[in-house]
């Protein structure tokens, strides 16, 4: 069966609603204050904040599909096919060891002290058989923890195409990992920078 996963970090999206929530609350009390200048002088850095929340923290996520992984990052977009990954691997954060380097993604942290202290042994059974190191697991590959969520779903297809050999002899279309840059969040940095130094002029 082929994979159609998306997973999103939790903790991010709800990081990422609170801060933009605040950021918008305290340009309306400004504003309601009758202070507009002040108003019109913190919007930019309150964008630019804003902006790197979202596209920190909102944004990347990790896509399994049939024909492989997408790892949207901060700042761009890797895309892996499944006959280039060597080794899925969670001691950070979900990485891919793949033919042509290695990708760290962004959405799927490893999980803190806290969690890892509050985790279950039923948190690690039954998960891929590559999960394991010594008949253990990392604590990023625990099922409850965003690292491990993505690690499963894709351990799980690339075992099942290993085991059926599509992997054996199988080498990928592409010479290099594919990349691509997110140029409008790059140029929406630049111009909240550039119109934020303005501001201070006024």
């Amino acid at each position: 069966m082929s994979p159609n996963f998306t997973l999103h970090s939790r903790f991010g999206r709800v990081l990422s609603i609170v801060v933009i929530a605040a950021f918008a609350a305290g340009l309306i009390v400004t504003a309601l204050q009758g202070r507009w200048l002040d108003a019109l002088q913190v919007t930019p850095v309150f964008g630019l904040l804003g902006l790197l929340t979202w596209a920190m923290f909102w944004r990347p996520n990790v896509r399994v599909t049939a024909s492989g992984v997408s790892l949207r990052n901060v700042l761009r977009t890797v895309d892996v096919a499944w006959p280039e990954i060597r080794r899925i691997d969670t001691k950070y954060a979900l990485t891919l060891e793949t033919a042509h380097g290695t990708v760290t993604a962004w959405a799927a942290p490893a999980p803190g002290r806290h969690s890892v202290y509050s985790a279950v042994r039923q948190d690690g059974k039954n998960l891929p058989e590559s999960s394991y190191l010594a008949g253990t697991v990392r604590p990023g590959d625990l099922i409850t923890s965003d690292s491990g969520q993505a690690a499963f779903v894709i351990r799980r297809h690339w075992e099942q195409l290993r085991d059926d050999g599509h992997l054996d002899a199988a080498t990928s279309e592409f010479s290099k990992l594919r990349v691509a840059w997110h140029w409008r969040t790059i140029a929406a940095f630049v111009a909240l920078i550039v119109l934020g130094a303005l501001t201070t002029l006024v």
